[in-house]
């Protein structure tokens, strides 16, 4: 090698040796991990939606003697909660309404228990909930207080005989949490959770004369949930100079009804009135087109509707009492800034306990099957907080059966409701 070509290559050598020693101090390079730590979901805030459940009750009736019997139904409603999240760990509290679906005949035993029926009517619950987010998922364990209404009726022809009991008791379960998108709802959390009552034992004093049933239960709940989240959001018109009516939307509501209801028998027609209070949940879903808002809504309430009237064909006094209510409508409003009236129409589904006050004849659970129509405003309090103030009018559309007093007779009915609410909305 010539000595110019030399010299040349020691002065590169010399001016890279900085650099070297430099890349030397650097640290070593590591191969990336195999896993990466899933993300930790934002589960915290406020939630609600509607269920469906199969059930399984066993209800243990005695009275000289007991016997038990086991027997399948099924309950639908709405539930509201609040999730803390702090790390992975989600806690918090929550409450559902639900009507029931579930009856048992018992045969009794000869000379101990009489024969009779048994049915609940609606229960709710309201229970601490802890669980562990997994990103989409998050499994969780529930447990609190349970409120119960149930039913015993004992059977004699057309004259039945029965009691209304409420009572309160406890409720354990476990479940599973998971956020999944869903087409045209958007990001919505599916539920599948078991749950346990355990009710405490009830007198049902169905007459005077006779020993009173004793009934104690225990009923398994397998529920299904759809809940609407914080960050569901779906498809909204371009913005406008408006509130933002879009998405989900779920409250507490509470007013007063008034019910009117026509009994109908071969020894005449007899009217009476009721009313009183309601208190409950509702849950929805807005979609925009501009100004136009359109959707649909439910709401399950508890009522306290108390009435009196006659038993037709006879001079007894009859006592009413209707006790829940729940509906399914459409609804569509315009938007006017913060304000949104709407109409609204439907199907709604009632329940009323009544009895002739002479005779103890009894029935506990008389459904009433009505259409639903009304309208009301809603107003934007604030970004996410609605006060909403409405009218609605129930009338059935099929007769219910109603045995009192040894005759077969069938009832109509129409309500009027004014209701107050206060909803939060998910966009």
């Amino acid at each position: 090698m010539s000595l110019p070509i030399l010299k040349t290559f020691g002065a590169f050598m010399l001016a890279l040796t900085p650099a070297l020693a430099s890349a030397a101090d650097l640290p070593l390079r590591t191969a990336p991990p195999l896993f990466t730590a899933v993300p930790v979901a934002n589960w915290q805030g406020f939630y609600a939606g509607s269920f469906f459940a199969g059930t399984q009750a066993h209800y243990q009736a005695s009275q000289i003697a007991s016997r038990g019997v086991t027997k399948t139904g099924h309950t639908t409603g709405m539930l509201a909660g609040y999730n803390f999240q702090s790390g992975g760990l989600v806690y918090g509290l929550e409450g559902d309404l639900g009507m029931n679906f579930l009856r048992t005949d018992n045969g009794g035993v000869s000379g101990g228990l009489v024969a009779h029926s048994a049915e609940s009517l609606y229960s709710a619950h309201l229970r601490g909930r802890i669980g562990y987010d997994l990103g989409a998922f998050m499994p969780f364990v529930a447990g609190g207080l349970m409120y119960n209404e149930s039913y015993v009726r004992v059977s004699s022809g057309l004259d039945a005989k029965g009691a209304v009991q409420d009572k309160i008791g406890w409720t354990l379960g476990a479940g599973l949490d998971w956020k999944v998108p869903l087409p045209i709802v958007g990001e919505t959390i599916l539920r599948a959770e078991y749950l346990y009552e355990g009710i405490p034992s009830s007198t049902y004093r169905y007459d005077p004369a006779l020993a009173p049933v004793q009934m104690k239960s225990g009923v398994q709940y397998l529920r299904a949930a759809l809940i609407y989240t914080p960050s569901l959001q779906g498809w909204r018109a371009p913005p406008m100079e408006i509130a933002d009516w879009a998405g989900a939307y779920a409250g507490v509501l509470a007013g007063y009804g008034n019910a009117s209801a026509q009994t109908r028998a071969a020894a005449g027609t007899q009217k009476l009135s009721a009313d009183g209070a309601l208190g409950g949940l509702y849950a929805g879903r807005n979609f925009t087109f501009g100004r136009l808002v359109a959707g649909w809504e439910g709401s399950s309430v508890l009522t306290a509707w108390n009435g009196e009237g006659i038993v037709p064909g006879t001079l007894d006094r009859q006592s009413y009492r209707n006790y829940f209510e729940s509906d399914l409508r459409a609804r569509a409003g315009y938007a006017f800034g913060r304000f949104l009236p709407f109409v609204a129409a439907g199907a709604s589904w009632g329940r009323s306990e009544q009895s002739d006050r002479a005779s103890l004849s009894h029935k506990g659970r008389v459904s009433s099957n009505a259409w639903t129509v009304g309208g009301g405003v809603d107003y934007m309090i604030a970004e996410r907080v609605s006060a909403r103030l409405e009218y609605l009018h129930h009338k059935t559309w099929k007769d219910s059966d109603l045995d009192l007093n040894g005759a077969s007779m069938q009832q109509s009915r129409s309500a009027d409701l004014v209701r107050a609410g206060l909803a939060w909305h998910f966009h």
